[in-house]
């Protein structure tokens, strides 16, 4: 069991629960919210993320992208501390249980959640394997853009209020960037791993420079997403006081030369979505 939760990457969980709580104190704050929709939701989020981990730690072992040289924290597979067999068992059950609760939130939203959960639970594993593996080919800040950001805040709003609102989209583009440096710091770290394993990431494709402005960027604009969403909610605006941790995030970043030394700026980064999370969740509906 304790290898498990290794593999579910707990420090990285906040990329999906960020965008469904935001999506929910925004349905809260105009008047709607279940807790039983509230908690099968972040069931089913956090079920489609833990799938996406263990894909992604069973088939970047089978392709050679993790190996002993790795610098970044332990791979279950690929430190024999799991089989290849028992992570193939980890990975679908862990995709039938985040179908089960996709299931009961169908009864609440219809067909579009039904095509929602089963297009997720595709591309949880199409992050790494498959025909066109995500991850190898380049795209994944896109998927995690779209998915841990408008997609899971919008359709959370959905979920609760069974009204779409353009804010419940706006709002989830922050969560996504952030958690789209997370993963630019993991590529940064392996930038030669992965070009090795012709994983072609962005950062493998154009260089460490870029993904330290890649980074830089995704920050940033997260951080000044409440200035599109104060007029009816100004607290939200204490949000634009990440911008002190995320300059000083970026600094660290492009100052930084040891691929080691990108290991507690991932955890850091991971801080400030808490800490975005938390700010926009709790002023919003003030």
């Amino acid at each position: 069991m304790k290898n498990l939760i290794l593999a579910t990457r707990p420090k990285t969980l906040i990329a999906s629960l960020s965008p469904m709580c935001i999506g929910s104190s925004m349905a809260f704050a105009h008047g709607s919210f279940q807790l039983w929709i509230f908690l099968f939701t972040i069931l089913t989020g956090l079920g489609i993320q833990i799938a996406t981990n263990f894909a992604n730690d069973l088939f970047d072992y089978l392709k050679g992208a993790d190996t002993d040289s790795r610098k970044g924290p332990t791979r279950v597979t690929a430190s024999k501390l799991l089989s290849v067999a028992q992570m193939k068992l980890a990975t679908f059950t862990i995709m039938g249980f985040t179908a089960i609760c996709g299931s009961v939130l169908i009864f609440r939203g219809g067909f579009l959640i039904a095509l929602l959960v089963a297009f997720a639970l595709l591309l949880a594993l199409g992050y790494t394997t498959g025909p066109l593996p995500l991850a190898y080919l380049g795209l994944a800040e896109f998927f995690i853009l779209i998915f841990f950001g408008p997609v899971a805040s919008g359709f959370t709003y959905y979920l609760q209020t069974l009204q779409f609102n353009t804010g419940a989209f706006v709002a989830g583009i922050a969560p996504g960037l952030i958690s789209c440096s997370l993963l630019i710091v993991n590529n940064l770290r392996d930038i030669e791993e992965d070009k090795s394993a012709s994983k072609k990431t962005l950062v493998a494709r154009f260089g460490t420079r870029f993904g330290k402005w890649e980074y830089a960027t995704a920050l940033f604009i997260a951080c000044l997403i409440p200035l599109f969403l104060f007029e009816k909610h100004r607290l939200v605006l204490l949000g634009l006081l990440c911008l002190a941790p995320a300059l000083v995030l970026i600094q660290a970043v492009f100052k930084n030369e040891d691929p080691y030394a990108y290991n507690p700026l991932l955890g850091k980064t991971g801080k400030l979505l808490t800490l975005y999370t938390f700010i926009f969740s709790l002023g919003y509906p003030l």
